[in-house]
C-alpha cells in the first residue's frame, strides 16, 4: 500500500525544467517534495498538497523528497495537444505521449526493418551517474560528435528528475534523449529499447549511443535482483545488430558493502551469465593492490576468457569534469571519495573514442 501525506507549501525552493521543488509544513521527518508541473499542474506557495510519502518514510529513493499527487489548487486538468500513445499505463499518472514509432511518418519503414545499427558506438553502463562524465569526455576531446543517450524505464520514470541532464542539456554536452518502456520526458517517445536504438542511429544519427537507467537503481542484495540486469539483454541485442558495445564496469574501492567492493557483483553476473556476446570491458589503470583485486574476480569468474579486456588510462576524466565543473555522485561519493568508480568511466570513454575513430592503440 501506499502512504500518503497533506502538506502545504512554505517555501519554493527552486524551479527547473518542469520541476519543482518545494518546503513544505507537514508531520513527517522529511521536509521536501518534488512538483512535476506537467503532471500535478504549477505550484505556489500556501497551496495545500496531497503527498506520497513512502519512499522517504522507508528512507529510499535519490534525496529524500515526497512526491505531489494532487495539488487541491487545481480542482481540473485539461488535456495538453498531441501525442496518442500512454505511458506508466494503466495506473492514475498515466501519461499521453508521441511514440516516435506513430508520429514520425518518414520513418515507418524503418520502424518495419529488422534493427540494423551501421557499426554505431554505443556505450552501456548501469548507473545513470556514469551518463555525464561520458558525455562530458566525449564533447571535451570531440565536440562535433552527436550524442544520443536513451533512458530506460528501470529507474526513475520521469526523465525531469534528472538534474544530471538537466545540467547536460544545459551546457550542450548530450544532444538528444530518447525515453524507452515506461520512462517519459526525452525528446523522442520509443515503446521499447529495440525502436530506441533505431531511433538513436536512423532518426536522430547520432554518433555514439549511451544506454542507461535513470536516477535510483533497484537492488536487493541477491545475484540476479537488480535493475541493471537489463543492460546484459541490451548488449546482446546491439551486438547482434551490428553495433560496436562497450560495457562500462562498476568499480568502487570506497564501498562498505563488500559485495560492490572491487568490480561489483552486478558486473560479474552480467559478463558472466547474462551477456552472451563477447564484449569490450576496459578497466583503468589502479593502484597495484586495486588491480590484482579485480584481476582475482575476473579470474575466479571466468570474464577473462569469455571477454575483450582491455586496460587504459582513465585519469584525464578529472581534467574533464573540473572545466565542466561537474559535481556528479555515486552512492553520495564524489571523485575525491570513489576516485576507481571515475576512472573507470574515464578508461571506458577513452577507449571508445579509439574503437570510434578505428584506431588500434589508446
Amino acid at each position: 500500500m501506499l502512504e500518503y501525506r497533506m502538506g502545504r507549501v512554505t517555501e519554493i525552493l527552486e524551479r527547473r525544467n518542469g520541476v519543482t521543488e518545494v518546503l513544505l509544513d507537514i508531520d513527517h521527518p522529511v521536509k521536501k517534495a518534488i512538483n512535476y508541473d506537467d503532471i500535478t499542474g504549477s505550484i505556489s506557495k500556501g497551496d495545500l498538497l496531497y503527498l506520497n510519502t513512502t519512499a522517504a518514510s522507508l528512507g529510499l529513493g535519490t534525496g529524500g523528497y515526497h512526491f505531489v499527487v494532487i495539488n487541491c489548487s487545481h480542482k481540473e486538468h485539461s488535456m495538453s495537444p498531441g501525442g496518442h500513445g500512454m505511458k506508466v499505463r494503466y495506473t492514475p499518472f498515466q501519461v499521453k505521449v508521441p511514440y516516435a514509432e506513430e508520429e514520425i511518418q518518414s520513418a515507418k519503414e524503418l520502424y518495419n526493418s529488422k534493427l540494423n545499427l551501421k557499426k554505431k558506438l554505443i556505450c552501456f553502463g548501469e548507473l545513470h551517474s556514469m551518463i555525464p562524465p561520458l558525455c562530458a569526455y566525449f564533447k571535451y576531446h570531440c565536440p562535433r560528435l552527436r550524442i544520443c543517450y536513451i533512458m530506460t524505464d528501470q529507474g526513475a520514470l520521469p526523465l525531469k528528475l534528472s538534474r544530471n541532464i538537466d545540467f547536460l542539456k544545459k551546457h550542450n554536452l548530450v544532444d538528444s534523449v530518447i525515453t524507452i518502456g515506461n520512462a517519459f520526458g526525452g525528446d523522442y517517445e520509443c515503446v521499447n529499447i529495440y525502436t530506441g536504438l533505431q531511433t538513436a542511429a536512423w532518426v536522430d544519427e547520432s554518433d555514439i549511443i549511451l544506454v542507461s537507467m535513470g536516477p535510483g537503481i533497484v537492488g536487493t542484495g541477491t545475484r540476479y535482483g537488480f535493475s541493471g540486469l537489463e543492460m546484459g539483454f541490451y548488449i546482446d541485442l546491439a551486438i547482434r545488430s551490428g553495433g560496436q558495445c562497450c560495457y562500462i564496469p562498476r568499480i568502487s574501492f570506497a564501498e562498505g558493502r563488500q559485495r560492490h567492493f572491487g568490480l561489483s557483483h552486478h558486473s560479474i553476473t552480467m559478463l558472466t551469465e547474462i551477456v552472451q556476446s563477447s564484449v569490450l570491458v576496459t578497466l583503468p589503470i589502479l593502484q597495484k593492490k586495486q588491480i590484482q583485486i579485480i584481476y582475482k574476480q575476473l579470474h575466479e569468474n571466468k570474464v577473462l576468457s569469455r571477454h575483450r579486456l582491455c586496460i587504459a588510462d582513465g585519469s584525464s576524466i578529472r581534467e574533464v569534469m573540473e572545466y565542466y565543473r561537474l559535481n556528479i555522485t555515486t552512492m553520495g561519493r564524489g571523485i575525491k571519495d570513489d576516485p576507481a568508480f571515475f576512472l573507470g568511466i574515464g578508461a571506458a570513454a577513452k577507449k571508445s573514442l579509439a574503437l570510434f575513430y578505428r584506431l588500434d592503440r589508446l
